[in-house]
């Protein structure tokens, strides 16, 4: 038989399941903290923002800015790999190595990589989805460096990932999150790489409220307008 606990047995039980709430309750907080975004440009339309990307010295970075421009348009940028080298910050260019519809595509880029280091190559997954309700696009970005035998002369990314999102605003204007995150592999010092992959995202977002006028006018039957916009 069970023998009842004491009044002090009691209290003492109580305090111990106090003090392990108060220590969870702590560690979530300093968790939460380090998840901060912290902001490091901010022009007009365009916000810049990094963090640690899981608890590594690299950063991980977030973009934001708001487009006067049809869904239609930005997805018509976006989709465009023969535009790529003229708004994305130091692209040697783009090109599709196998697409299945409008949904997925395998593309192999280059990074113009400032002297002395050596450019870079990329070989990601975009997979495409919109919301029926929302009408929200989010295209996910997946690293898959093995997809091509390496091409000489380049170094090719180790790591990288993230995605656009596409948030349709009133008076046909669409918000844009450009969230990345990478190792550009080879040799370069890590502040190096956390600085230019913060020049990088801003330098594309202010170019992007530049080109993106002229796909005006696409349509495309994978992308839905919100209701009343052209």
């Amino acid at each position: 038989m069970r023998r009842p606990l004491r009044y002090r047995e009691v209290g003492v039980k109580r305090h111990a399941r106090r003090v392990v709430v108060g220590v969870l309750l702590l560690l979530l907080h300093i968790s939460a903290l380090a998840e901060d975004w912290e902001l490091v440009f901010a022009v007009d339309e365009v916000r810049v923002e990094r963090r640690n990307y899981r608890g590594s010295a690299l950063d991980e970075i977030r973009g934001r800015v708001v487009l006067q421009a049809s869904l239609n348009a930005v997805m018509a940028l976006l989709k465009d790999d023969d535009f790529n080298d003229q708004w994305v910050y130091r692209s040697g260019g783009a090109r599709v190595l196998q697409d299945f519809g409008y949904s997925q595509a395998y593309v192999y880029g280059i990074v113009d990589a400032p002297f002395p280091m050596t450019d870079r190559d990329t070989v990601v997954r975009f997979d495409y989805r919109q919301d029926a309700e929302t009408q929200e696009i989010t295209i996910d970005i997946t690293n898959f460096p093995d997809f091509i035998p390496a091409v000489e002369g380049y170094t090719r990314v180790p790591d990288f990932g993230g995605f656009w999102k596409l948030r349709p605003l009133d008076d046909d204007r669409v918000e844009v999150i450009y969230q990345v995150y990478g190792n550009p592999g080879g040799w370069i010092p890590v502040w190096l790489a956390n600085r230019a992959a913060q020049v990088s995202v801003q330098h594309t977002l202010l170019k992007m409220q530049d080109v993106v006028g002229r796909f005006e006018g696409v349509q495309s039957e994978y992308v839905n307008e919100r209701a009343g916009a052209r």
